[in-house]
């Protein structure tokens, strides 16, 4: 069976080109600039002194001619790279020295996005033929040799197709020309008759000082950046500035960045360039070492590619780290500005966690302390699971000097529970409130033992919610009591409350829930033996009076806790409150 070769419909390989492969038809002026710069490259490494340069001519609103005083086109080049597709002159030396731009050899095609012809004159720095090579967008070319001699280099002549008009005209061809090419190392220009500019005489930002970078991203990119940070990848060979953004951005937005391939951009679109953590920087830069794909608008990401995000996240968190130790002022800016994201990041991240939780800011016992200045002032940590938990005992642990914060914030939680990551001798507790009594004073066993009888009557009076009674002495002596529930307890009184509203056979099966499959959990309520109300009502022998003080005390604690009261609470609630009224009442009367 005898081989055929592939037949290239060329109408459809430039609709491929214009639809899919090139975000913009605009490409054609980066193919053109690229196609330039590496001929010239070419032709330095034969050791030729020339004035390099690459000039772009207008004529009229139809006519572009790019040229280049490059290495130039022999006529088996011409039959090879310009009518083959997918070669290209850089080809065997991509892997060695690779000074060049492109390397895919479809470069020049993206002109017949915007041209029905092209035209391109040619004269070798090896041969002395001028050539011209006609291509036209149905698949045909010819090539003929001038009789006049060209300077060695080549010239692209294009011609305007219907509807890209825009694409010829000054101030379009100026801003591409920048665009893609301010940072190319060869002069390039830009003509129309006597007007003439040069696009590339910046110097790019990764080539200043990062106080010169500020500049350059404060002027060009209209934003007052917090700080530039320099980036550098020996693997990758990529050098430039991440910029740390003014305001705050969501996890979920997209992270853009602009990216130079050997000086010429690559786009200003280009994702997963750093860590999903680096969320706070954008970044300029230019890399030597790694491969662009065909449409040359992102990268490869292969093994080195990842390899080189890893080199560029790890300078970010050197830079980080400087700040703490030279200027933590502006690192506390830019937590507080990036304050939610960062501290998303820092529980997944442990590197970044050990670098960010000292100067993350929580809310205590003690009010809105900077993890710094809680483990100055503790090593042992209570840290609760729930805002209604913290609640419950912020007041009174402040009283008894005991450090809790609260993690019903989102993160805040799995950020203390880390801590002893950090040093050993950090102890995070998890806050049990039905036991947070046990970091209250216990009181003599000869009080203790006077205070029985009334720490039983307490307990058969709150049975019915769940409630057992515990004494104890704790600060601030105004609070009677001291009521804790948890969520476990919370659930089967509400699970309680359901089935006295519910049909037999529901309310049936709610029992069986809660009193066979669970072992009952109880609510506490920790009488304060410090308050004096308290201590009366433990020495009164009025057992009525005792009854009545446990039910208002309850009741009350329920009340400063902000937990809901049920229909026999509030019955309760009603009752005591009445009958304090009316004892009150009466005694006055009396006198």
């Amino acid at each position: 069976m005898s081989e055929l070769n592939f037949q290239v419909n060329l109408q459809g390989m430039i609709e491929l080109l214009s639809k899919h492969l090139y975000a913009n038809p605009g490409v054609f002026v980066r193919e053109l600039l690229q196609n330039g710069v590496d001929a010239i490259t070419a032709r330095k490494r034969l050791g030729h002194r020339f004035d390099a340069g690459v000039t772009v001519e207008l004529y009229g609103s139809r006519t572009i001619a790019v040229h280049d005083n490059g290495i130039g086109l022999s006529e088996q080049e011409i039959h090879r790279f310009l009518a083959q597709i997918g070669s290209t002159s850089k080809r065997e030396e991509l892997d060695s020295a690779d000074d060049f731009i492109g390397q895919f050899g479809v470069g020049l095609l993206s002109c017949f996005v915007v041209s029905g012809e092209i035209v391109v004159i040619t004269r070798s720095a090896l041969e002395g033929d001028t050539l011209e090579w006609r291509g036209r967008s149905d698949g045909t070319y010819k090539i003929r040799k001038l009789e006049k001699d060209a300077p060695i280099g080549t010239t692209v002549f294009l011609t305007c197709k219907d509807g890209y008009e825009d694409y010829y005209e000054w101030d379009s061809m100026s801003d591409l020309m920048t665009h893609y090419g301010q940072f190319l190392p060869v002069p390039i220009r830009l003509s129309e008759g006597k007007n003439e500019i040069t696009v590339n005489e910046e110097t790019p930002p990764w080539a200043m000082s990062m106080k010169e970078a500020l500049v350059y991203g404060e002027y060009h990119m209209y934003q007052n950046f917090l700080d530039a940070i320099p980036l550098k990848s020996g693997m990758g060979e990529l050098e430039g500035v991440a910029y740390i953004l003014p305001y705050a951005v969501s996890l979920q937005a997209e992270k853009k960045h602009k990216v130079y391939v050997k000086r010429m951009l690559l786009s200003d679109q280009i994702q997963n360039m750093l860590p999903d953590w680096a969320f706070f920087v954008t970044c300029v830069m230019n890399a030597n070492g790694l491969k662009p794909t065909a449409s040359r608008e992102s990268l490869m990401e292969n093994e080195l590619f990842y390899s080189v995000k890893d080199e560029l996240g790890e300078c970010i968190k050197r830079h980080m780290i400087m700040l703490a130790e030279t200027d933590p002022d502006l690192l506390e800016k830019i937590i507080r500005i990036h304050y939610s994201s960062i501290k998303a990041m820092a529980s997944q991240d442990d590197e970044l966690y050990r670098l960010f939780i000292r100067f993350l800011t929580f809310e205590t016992s003690f009010g809105e302390m900077r993890m710094g200045e809680i483990l100055e002032k503790s090593r042992q940590i209570v840290v609760s699971s729930t805002l209604d938990e913290f609640r419950q005992v912020a007041r009174v642990a402040k009283a008894q000097d005991v450090m809790v914060i609260n993690g019903g914030y989102v993160h805040d939680f799995e950020l203390v529970r880390k801590l002893p990551e950090l040093d050993e001798n950090i102890e995070a507790l998890v806050l049990d409130p039905i036991n947070f009594s046990n970091f209250f004073e216990a009181i003599n066993p000869v009080e203790l033992l006077n205070a029985e009888a009334f720490l039983e009557l307490s307990d058969r009076l709150l049975a019915p919610f769940q409630c057992r009674s515990v004494l104890k002495q704790f600060e601030p002596a105004d609070l009677a009591a001291l009521y804790n529930t948890n969520d476990e307890v919370n659930f089967l009184r509400m699970a309680e409350q359901t089935k006295e509203e519910a049909n037999d056979v529901f309310a049936e099966i709610v029992d069986i829930v809660i009193h066979e499959l669970y072992e009952l959990p109880l609510a506490r309520l920790c009488f304060n033996f410090n308050n004096p109300l308290i201590r009366k009502a433990i020495a009164c022998n009025d057992a009525s009076m005792q009854k009545l003080c446990i039910e208002t005390v309850y009741t009350q604690a329920l009340l400063l806790g902000n937990y809901p009261l049920g229909p026999e609470e509030l019955k309760l609630l009603n009752q005591s409150f009445m009958q304090v009224l009316d004892i009150g009442l009466g005694q006055a009367g009396e006198r």
